[in-house]
């Protein structure tokens, strides 16, 4: 397997970079907006637009794109042409920078494993996300470090899905961290009741892989050859904020204390969806604390990262990020160099799944359409308060008048409650034709998000390369639509090798 090379990876940023720029607008434009400043002339290639010029043209594209008919979407070249363009820029796209499981099984020489699918005390997605990982992570620490002397340090530990896994399954000793104290409290409970279900889940899930119909529950079964684990005590929790600054490896011999072996603890980093900026700070702990010998994190929420150079911060959040001492992103030499900069609802959208929609068909709620038609009511009856109304969340709406008189209570806006029905049903005749419009702009916008977030991962992928981390490696890990944030940032160093 060759390794990816610095050099490689700045010229595909270099690529991303040319191709997102002059999008950028489009790509941090809040769809708020897109009546009031016509977004639809203003962002959308003349090309493109003049393949669409009624509302059937625009459904039936919509339509296309929804039926994954490449052959169909020839009827508009300038829209297939845009659609290529971003699908070329995409991660998944470009597979000589990806690493599958199976090429890192070779590297490691790791032994195939049969993965237990335990599906209770989580969603089929948290399941699907938590198999996968706990696998791998498995095999990455059996590969690499001394077995009596791993500890795993999940960041972000949450519920402790990942961690009651790797404890409970694998028999890894793990320390769950997450600065939420309640989040800790209920991982324990949760980890409580796993193990007094433990041996029995197990069974049912070791006869299915067996392609045999498991016993009912509450009936044992009458040849049962499955291994009985006895609950252990392997997984402890702590809740702190995790800092460059914050001793992983004095934290694990704090909670492992009775173990005589620790004495100087080899640490595999990991996290799983860890929030943020986390994911980058996980990056740079990983870096930072030799103890720390192997990292796996999928990161996620990157509209929380802080970002170095970007004034694009709609709302209240540029004060709220401002809070955050350390920046998530750029975080290799390369592109701090250049100054590159995103803004928050390019992050926003980098969070969002093209493939997931398209797979479900789902087009924007009518809720978006309808704040868009709010705003046109505040540019007209409260233009002071025009990109800084803050709606939030409505519920329970039928129509558009309904909308706008649940806002107004929510809002406490005498002003809006005050526009009579006549005029929200001429502002709806208007804009009839536009909510087709805004459908398919949401889409076309909406490929962006994988080219986006491809710039975040490549260069959290290049900051390791240029630390001289040869073994770093990004591995598509999930399926997209089922876990759309599906890539894992790997990382060993190249000491902690077994030979």
């Amino acid at each position: 397997m060759e390794h990816i090379g610095v050099g490689q990876l700045q010229c595909r940023l270099d690529e991303l970079i040319n191709y997102l720029t002059p999008f950028m607008s489009l790509i941090n434009c809040h769809m708020v907006n897109y009546l009031t400043d016509d977004y639809w002339n203003e962002f959308v290639p003349q090309s493109l637009r003049a393949e669409l010029p009624t509302p059937v043209e625009v459904q039936q594209a919509i339509e296309i794109l929804f039926s994954n008919d490449s052959t169909d979407l020839q009827q508009f070249p300038a829209l297939a042409q845009f659609l290529e363009m971003s699908k070329r820029h995409r991660l998944s796209s470009t597979t000589e920078l990806l690493t599958s499981v199976e090429q890192l099984d070779q590297l490691l020489n790791a032994q195939m494993q049969t993965q237990l699918n335990i599906k209770e005390f989580m969603s089929a997605k948290k399941c699907h996300e938590v198999e996968l990982t706990a696998a791998l992570i498995n095999k990455l620490v059996k590969s690499i470090i001394d077995d009596t002397n791993c500890y795993i340090v999940d960041a972000g530990d949450g519920k402790g899905y990942l961690s009651s896994r790797l404890s409970l399954e694998y028999g890894l000793s793990v320390l769950g961290i997450d600065a939420n104290e309640s989040n800790t409290k209920n991982a324990l409970s949760r980890d409580s009741k796993l193990q007094r279900a433990w041996n029995g889940l197990t069974e049912r899930a070791e006869i299915l892989n067996q392609g045999k119909t498991p016993p009912r529950r509450g009936k044992k079964s009458s040849s049962r050859e499955t291994h009985i684990n006895t609950p252990t005590n392997k997984y402890k929790t702590t809740s702190i904020y995790i800092t460059t600054e914050l001793n992983l490896s004095d934290l694990v011999k704090e909670h492992f204390k009775d173990e005589l072996q620790v004495v100087d603890p080899c640490i595999c980093l990991t996290g799983l969806h860890t929030c943020g900026n986390l994911a980058a700070t996980c990056l740079q702990v990983f870096h930072a604390q030799n103890n720390c010998r192997v990292l796996c994190n999928v990161g996620c929420c990157y509209h929380l990262l802080n970002e170095r150079y970007s004034e694009q911060e709609f709302f209240g959040n540029k004060a709220l990020m401002k809070q955050s001492t350390d920046f998530g992103f750029p975080m290799s030499r390369y592109l701090q160099e250049r100054k590159v900069k995103l803004g928050r609802n390019a992050r926003m959208l980098a969070a969002q799944s093209i493939e997931r929609t398209l797979s479900a068909k789902e087009l924007p709620n009518i809720s978006l359409y309808y704040r868009a038609l709010l705003e046109v009511l505040v540019c007209s009856h409260a233009p002071d308060l025009k990109n800084s109304l803050q709606v939030g969340k409505v519920q329970k709406f039928n129509n558009f008048i309904e909308y706008v008189q649940k806002c107004s209570k929510k809002l406490n806006a005498s002003w809006l409650a005050e526009v009579k029905e006549d005029e929200l049903e001429a502002l709806l005749q208007k804009y009839e034709s536009d909510k087709h419009y805004l459908s398919l702009f949401y889409l076309l916008r909406m490929s962006f998000a994988p080219v986006v977030e491809s710039l975040i991962l490549l260069d959290r992928l290049l900051y390791l390369k240029e630390l001289g981390y040869t073994h770093s490696y990004l591995i598509d890990l999930f399926d997209a639509v089922i876990s759309p944030r599906h890539y894992a940032v790997v990382a060993f160093k190249e000491t902690s090798i077994r030979r």
